[in-house]
């Protein structure tokens, strides 16, 4: 049974089984509105999660026998068939032929797919993140001009829809049921790694990943959080009780106890002991306490505490940095605690410009 009313089934929302109803080929469609939807349900999928997030394997298995697919493996997948079908499509708007199945490894596209992975499982999160937007907009430019009559043909849907949300919506039934567990573990603290330790055994190799993992969760941060308008900064939803300025806040906060925690150990030889018993109280006290600062004032003061702590986590003697101790108050409150918390708000940036449900 195919659903042709968007009045029971939110492409952004509603199950991926109920989606999977709709006869998106239909003249009562709208074929634009509906790629926009399930493109925006598409990128709003990982949001906040971090690199090492991406790069777990356990997805799926493959269908041709290789390693097991990650989230990276899936997004630079769907890159490359955008690629592809720039390709294709020029070349068919200039009077080539339309591709059949024949062209890809005869059919077997398990095959061709799995063949093609090697660049992407190399490739930074971050950059696919750009390719995957880029390359639909390039498609995009590309197919628009073409009459729905012709994007409905059996010659071209395969090679138009099937790239577009077709694609997109194949891929969500893994990417979703993924995500929805990787972002719990990322909440806790996760790392994702094999060796847990932030900066590892202190070797060089060991305090270049831990710096290599602030610079691209502090890139991210920019990447989700900063894109947020400061005027949506102070609505409730990111998490039920705090705003967005109250999860900048509270990350600013403990910038600040970690950079003074630092000096106190520099001084007198001893670490002070991670918070634990309070710290609910302690952080609701904080949080309450920031709560007259502007978005502006709570950016600036983010900014400040993180350069603070930063400088003083690159203070340290390499086997100091890579102490236990050490990373309570170093990776914890430096790029640790704000991977928590941009797996916590990430969706709700992602899902701004989302219509409301009506």
């Amino acid at each position: 049974m195919t659903v042709n009313a968007t009045v029971d089934i939110d492409l952004r929302r509603s199950p991926l089984a109920a989606l999977r109803s709709v006869d998106f080929r239909s003249t009562d469609r709208d074929f634009w509105a509906d790629e926009a939807a399930v493109w925006q349900r598409l990128s709003a999928a990982p949001a906040g999660l971090d690199d090492a997030a991406w790069q777990l394997p356990g997805a799926a298995r493959s269908d041709a026998g290789g390693p097991d697919w990650s989230l990276q493996d899936h997004i630079g997948h769907l890159v490359d068939w955008q690629e592809i079908a720039i390709a294709y499509v020029t070349a068919s708007l200039a009077g080539s032929p339309w591709p059949n199945d024949e062209d890809f490894e005869g059919g077997d596209f398990d095959r061709f797919n799995e063949d093609r992975r090697g660049p992407w499982a190399t490739a930074r999160p971050a950059d696919i993140r750009r390719r995957v937007i880029d390359t639909r907009e390039r498609l995009l430019e590309l197919v628009r001009p073409l009459p729905m009559s012709t994007i409905r043909t059996d010659e071209v849907w395969g090679w138009v829809y099937l790239v577009l949300h077709g694609h997109y919506l194949d891929h969500l039934t893994v990417i979703e049921p993924w995500v929805a567990k990787l972002r719990p573990r990322q909440i806790e603290g996760d790392p994702f790694t094999d060796d847990p330790r932030p900066a590892r055994d202190g070797s060089t190799d060991g305090i270049a990943a831990f710096w290599s993992a602030h610079a691209s969760v502090f890139a991210q941060f920019d990447e989700i959080v900063r894109a947020v308008p400061v005027g949506r900064w102070e609505e409730l939803g990111p998490t039920p009780d705090w705003t967005l300025k109250d999860h900048v806040a509270h990350l600013a906060r403990w910038f600040e106890e970690g950079a003074a925690v630092i000096d106190r150990h520099r001084i007198t030889g001893t670490w002070q002991p991670a918070l634990t018993n309070g710290l609910d109280a302690w952080n609701a006290r904080e949080v309450a306490a920031a709560r007259v600062l502007t978005p502006a004032e709570a950016q600036a003061r983010f900014d400040a505490g993180h350069l603070q702590l930063q400088a003083a986590a690159a203070s340290m003697a390499a086997d100091e940095l890579a102490s236990p101790e050490a990373g309570e108050w170093t990776y914890e409150c430096l790029h640790g605690h704000v991977r928590t918390h941009l797996a916590m708000v990430g969706p709700w940036c992602a899902q701004l410009d989302w219509p409301s449900r009506a």
